[in-house]
């Protein structure tokens, strides 16, 4: 694959850039039959209080869109509700557009949900959608959305097994959507 060296690189830069000794990282691997995702999640409560995530990732496809992105959510839960997590934030989207040969650039604004099913191994249910507007869409497209949709499961204390679904697509200002994931994953979650 012709984007498997960038992939390493990007995954390396991205693993140093939000290592935090204070807090808690997460690594998330995910496949599909027609691409590959890529996140590092740095935790740090120092941001707000009840924290906040910083997140940077790359999304590759097999024909050859790369996708790269970073941001914060600063995360929350509504009192008396232990199961229930949410959390507001915003990123920035890049993307590399092979077919055809375009990019899009975007500052996005979004919220996440998260229940968890309390018991010995918790699972969880959740969601997010991140949307910025052609104000803050920038060079080929119009609108970007990035909505995904999960249910995982703790199988061991620092790795997480999920099954979900990712739609990132983008307007082009030359008319159409173009769809740089549109699938069912799996993956996981390593805490290190």
């Amino acid at each position: 694959m012709k984007y498997f060296n960038l992939a390493a690189t990007a995954l390396a830069t991205m693993i140093a850039g939000v290592s935090n000794p204070a807090g808690a990282a997460d690594l998330e691997l995910a496949l599909s039959n027609q691409s590959a995702m890529t996140e590092v999640i740095a935790d740090s409560a120092s941001i707000a209080s009840g924290g906040a995530d910083i997140h940077m990732g790359l999304l590759f496809n097999e024909i050859d869109d790369v996708v790269g992105h970073a941001g914060l959510i600063v995360r929350g839960r509504p009192v008396n509700e232990q199961a229930v997590s949410f959390g507001l934030g915003a990123g920035l989207y890049y993307a590399s557009l092979d077919t055809p040969s375009r990019s899009v650039g975007a500052l996005t604004l979004g919220f996440e949900l998260e229940y968890t099913i309390p018991g010995n191994t918790p699972i969880g249910l959740g969601g997010s959608l991140f949307y910025a507007p052609d104000v803050t869409t920038f060079s080929d497209g119009d609108s970007l959305l990035d909505l995904k949709l999960r249910a995982e499961i703790d199988v061991l204390p620092s790795a997480t097994a999920f099954i979900g679904y990712r739609k990132l697509s983008t307007d082009l200002t030359s008319g159409g959507e173009h769809k740089m994931d549109d699938n069912v994953h799996v993956g996981i979650r390593i805490q290190f």
